[in-house]
């Protein structure tokens, strides 16, 4: 395969570059018509719009090979998966030398709930959906805070990916070709670049802590302290990226590359019209989500009121003290309902309940406080309730934090303190009751 020497040379960039200087010549016959009184006014406004959109298609264009020169080395890449926001903002940060700012923001990132609808991703390709539960697990212990426990299960589940896509090598091994026709994230300045620097020797046991996904030094026990968001951060990033790199694969295999036919006038002009509205409509909603997640700030002190009365109705602590509501009435089947799973996938209430039914049969739920309210991130909080219940016969006092994560109503990432999200809580603390 013949490598581009960047990015935005690839076919796909290339190929919109075109178009749209198609379409500006085309702009400015309409023009040059419109002179001599030949006028479409439809086709005037379309096409005035033309220099902003080739200015933006030229920046977009050029930002993945801009996020790399700046982060590969420090073990993010561009890919697919990641969003062009997110993308432009740490460009932004590391072009003012603010790499730290950058990369917390880029860890905070992929160690957030807003890498939830990048999972569905990961149940499309075989070799994805067989370690599908091993992904699962470590998503949730991302977002518990368990990063020593998710590390080692990303690096895993990320060699044998590789290892059965290539048939006989893993992502680690120096010889494995990671690259792939017209992808973002297989070009030779991506998962080529990170995985050597993954690949690193580590020969001597080292306390300090680190801030690259070493695999040799974590997986045989040379890098003690390696449980740190940027860490886990990368890991999943380079798990997306590998995601990205296997689908071009696919689709290369499927769809090879076939010579260009040119478009009617008609066509270009119609595709031209979607293009803009498409791209203007998922700037301005992007935009006003990663607005509203920079200048989010958790509740105060003086803003939280541990009195249920004063719990308002879209709150996580209302959310809770819903849960054990449900759970001092046996009513399994609304506690089904509220608990957070990976995906959008329709549930069986009934059955679920019954499961549920089966955890909590042996603790009946006599009393409970929240003493504690947490707001940890835009969509994760987390709040401690002290409990007494009944555990075989035995009355047992206890303290659990419940971590509630919430989304909006058509299923995306919900921000703290809006109206009309729905908050949902991560069943871990059902598995501390047994002693």
């Amino acid at each position: 395969m013949e490598e581009k020497e960047k990015i935005a040379d690839l076919p796909s960039y290339s190929k919109i570059r075109k178009d749209i200087q198609g379409a500006n010549v085309i702009g400015k016959v309409v023009k040059f018509l419109s002179f001599f009184g030949i006028k479409n006014d439809g086709l005037n406004e379309a096409f005035s719009k033309i220099p902003n959109l080739k200015k933006e298609v030229e920046h977009l264009s050029t930002l993945p090979d801009r996020f790399n020169s700046h982060f590969a080395k420090l073990g993010w890449i561009s890919h697919e998966s990641m969003n062009s926001p997110l993308m432009e903002k740490a460009v932004k940060l590391a072009d003012k030398d603010d790499i730290q700012k950058a990369e917390d923001i880029l860890s905070d990132h992929f160690t957030s709930t807003q890498i939830n609808w990048l999972q569905h991703r990961f149940k499309v390709l075989p070799e994805f959906s067989i370690r599908f539960n091993l992904i699962k697990r470590a998503y949730e212990d991302t977002l518990e805070g368990r990063f020593h426990s998710c590390v080692p299960i990303l690096l895993l589940v990320i060699d044998g990916v590789v290892n059965d896509i290539s048939k006989s090598k893993g992502f680690f091994t120096e010889t494995t070709d990671l690259t792939a026709w017209d992808s973002i994230a297989a070009h030779g300045s991506g998962l080529t670049a990170i995985r050597d620097i993954f690949n690193t020797t580590r020969k001597k046991t080292n306390t300090d802590e680190i801030y690259l996904p070493y695999r040799n030094g974590i997986l045989h026990g040379r890098d003690l302290k390696f449980d740190n968001k940027y860490v886990v951060g990368k890991c999943w990033s380079t798990l997306f990226a590998i995601n990205d790199w296997a689908k071009a694969l696919k689709e290369q295999k499927e769809n090879p590359p076939t010579p260009e036919t040119q478009p009617s006038l008609r066509e270009s002009l119609r595709d031209l019209k979607k293009t803009i509205i498409e791209h203007n409509e998922w700037k301005i909603e992007h935009e006003k989500t990663l607005k509203e997640i920079e200048n989010w700030k958790p509740r105060t002190k003086s803003e939280l009121s541990l009195n249920p009365s004063d719990f308002r109705k879209f709150s996580p602590e209302k959310q809770a003290f819903d849960l054990a509501q449900n759970w001092l009435n046996k009513n399994y089947g609304k506690i089904a309902i509220q608990m957070y799973r990976i995906g959008d996938k329709e549930i069986n209430v009934g059955v679920e309940a019954g499961k549920i039914r089966r955890e909590l049969n042996n603790k009946i739920l006599k009393g409970f406080r929240i003493t504690k309210i947490k707001d940890d991130k835009p969509a994760i909080s987390e709040v401690t309730m002290n409990i007494t219940y009944d555990l075989n016969g035995k009355e047992m006092n206890k303290e659990i934090v419940m971590r509630m994560i919430c989304k909006s109503p058509y299923g995306e990432i919900g921000i703290n303190g809006q109206e009309d999200i729905a908050w949902e809580f991560i069943d871990n603390f059902f598995y501390r009751l047994d002693f």
